[in-house]
């Protein structure tokens, strides 16, 4: 036998034992007769998801309650250009409020949406299942996709578990991404991108979802991740001389995210540094 067959057998051992601890779930790794950790009661946990460490969250403040009022009024506007879609698909009003934000409770829908997520997924009926099961077997990243999987949204009370649901499907779409799109294969900031997905869409649906931000004409990001990086001045140009007159208030959130990146303060940006971080969603806001 020699060395390259060696290093084939090593790699193939090495997918087959990480796959199967994601398998086996958040008790893959545990003693026998140890129990798994749990957190808690949901009273841990604020309305993004993050566990506090505190007994009890802080009583809701005025500033809180009036986020909520504005979420609320939001959340009725965006359904109803939802329930009008081709009324509104191109409008500046839906612009603006996708500026603004979208509420929470209707997000992974308006994602829906706005990505044709649905669409491209019944043009591709099967696809999915086939390229992870194909990543499962053979993907040359499974090594660093585990690594990042594991300290992606770590604070999130979906991905806290090792091997816990969320995080194996994360590992799943993120296989299956490299294995659909070779050119970009796996890039470590798409770890976030796709979890972030996975808090409000089904498994599939975020595979898709994240397809679709990377490779539509309407947000345009696939170079963005791709070894040339042919994109990464044209969106600096952009974020530099245009963004600033058209839209004022966006680029003050785009400024917020850079320093996020650059200087990363909370908990959902733990392990964000390098490539890594919030700014893959900021075309799926702007387009």
């Amino acid at each position: 036998m020699n060395v390259v067959e060696d290093v084939e057998r090593w790699r193939a051992w090495e997918r087959e034992h990480i796959i199967g601890k994601y398998e086996k779930g958040h008790r893959a790794g545990l003693p026998e007769d140890k129990e798994p950790v749990f957190i808690g009661t949901f009273e841990r946990v604020d309305p993004f998801g993050i566990i506090v460490h505190e007994t009890e969250l802080p009583p809701l403040t005025a500033r809180e309650a009036k986020r909520i009022r504005r979420e609320t009024r939001r959340n009725s506007k965006w359904l109803e250009m939802l329930g009008k879609w081709e009324t509104y698909k191109n409008s500046k009003k839906l612009v603006d409020r996708t500026y603004k934000g979208i509420p929470r409770n209707i997000r992974g829908r308006a994602w829906s949406v706005l990505l044709n997520v649905q669409e491209i997924k019944s043009k591709n009926p099967g696809k999915y299942k086939l390229m992870k099961e194909k990543g499962k077997r053979s993907s040359e990243h499974i090594h660093q996709i585990d690594r990042d999987v594991s300290w992606t949204l770590q604070d999130h009370v979906f991905f806290r578990r090792r091997y816990g649901a969320k995080q194996r499907e994360l590992l799943y779409i993120l296989l299956a991404y490299a294995e659909y799109n070779p050119i970009v294969g796996y890039r470590r900031n798409l770890s976030h991108a796709a979890a972030l997905f996975l808090l409000y869409l089904p498994e599939e649906d975020a595979f898709w979802a994240l397809v679709q931000l990377l490779a539509s004409e309407r947000h345009s990001l696939q170079e963005f991740h791709s070894p040339n990086g042919g994109t990464v001045q044209g969106l600096q140009d952009h974020q530099e001389h245009v963004v600033p007159t058209s839209q004022p208030k966006t680029m003050w959130h785009l400024v917020s995210l850079w320093s996020l990146r650059l200087f990363p303060r909370g908990p959902a940006s733990r392990g964000a540094g390098g490539a890594g971080g919030l700014e893959p969603l900021v075309g799926l806001v702007t387009g």
